[in-house]
């Protein structure tokens, strides 16, 4: 067992089933599972935007829609992959997050998951630096 929750196996599953295979990858790079986001996953978004017909505002709103979320995990996890996409993908994924008017507004973000502390998602992330 992968160790992810319930929510976001129903989740892959729902964009799986519409056929959205740049949605699914979001959705597993940004489970709520503490630790990293996967190379896999992170791979398969960087290489989508080098192709001519992924839609560029539908994996960004992807993205934001995913941090938004109610767990700080998948909110980081939302961050840590698009700063990843912004530093490996396609120009064309910076210009249109550039484009917006609006992007993260994590003013209210409040982290109902009740964990504090150290995560050992922040160890991993450092220890890859």
């Amino acid at each position: 067992m992968s160790g992810q929750t319930l929510t976001d196996r129903i989740a892959a599953a729902q964009y799986q089933l519409t056929g959205s295979d740049m949605a699914r990858a979001v959705c597993k790079a940004t489970t709520h599972e503490v630790m990293a986001p996967k190379k896999k996953h992170l791979d398969y978004l960087v290489s989508a935007t080098n192709t001519t017909n992924v839609n560029i505002p539908q994996m960004a709103d992807t993205l934001f829609e995913r941090a938004t979320n109610a767990s700080w995990v998948v909110v980081f996890k939302a961050l840590v992959t698009t700063h990843h996409m912004c530093v490996h993908g396609n120009e064309r994924f910076i210009q249109y997050l550039a484009s917006r008017t609006s992007l993260f507004n994590l003013s209210n973000f409040i982290d109902k998951t009740g964990s504090h502390g150290r995560s050992p998602l922040v160890s991993s992330l450092a220890e890859t630096s």
